[in-house]
């Protein structure tokens, strides 16, 4: 039997982070009635409706998640009346998906805390090390796919 008191191995170190991250950033976002996820999908709306129309189709796909999921995600941030769900004019089996005014402002103050949590994952690492664990983190993601 492996020794319990041996270093974690990698996957469980990387779990800890995420479970860490996640929390940290509920608590944050809990004053706007919104998740970490329901965030992270505002955002991707924000930065990606200023290009070009967005449906679910295209969240599902960026985030690697299936419909369900993002269909439960997007029914409750339409339901805080933080996204609209249109029907696109060139096929309506498409639902065209587009911040409302209070999402956008959400999205503008979440960016902060977002901010600040990434200076908290670093604040213990020179700039050369940041670097080094982004470029680590892409080959572990890359040798995954």
């Amino acid at each position: 039997m492996e020794d319990l008191n041996q270093e974690k191995h990698i996957g469980m170190l990387l779990r800890d982070v995420h479970k860490d991250i996640c929390n940290l950033l509920n608590k944050d976002l809990d004053e706007y009635g919104i998740t970490m996820m329901q965030y992270e999908v505002l955002n991707y709306i924000h930065l990606i409706e200023k290009k070009r129309d967005i449906n679910q189709k295209d969240i599902e796909k960026f985030f690697n998640s299936t419909n369900p999921t993002i269909t439960g995600i997007l029914s409750r941030l339409q339901a805080k009346d933080l996204v609209t769900r249109q029907a696109s004019t060139e096929d309506a089996r498409y639902k065209i998906i587009k911040l409302t005014d209070i999402g956008r402002g959400i999205v503008d103050e979440c960016h902060n805390k977002k901010s600040m949590m990434e200076e908290r994952l670093t604040k213990n690492l020179s700039l050369e090390e940041q670097e080094q664990l982004r470029y680590l983190l892409k080959l572990v993601i890359k040798g995954l796919k």
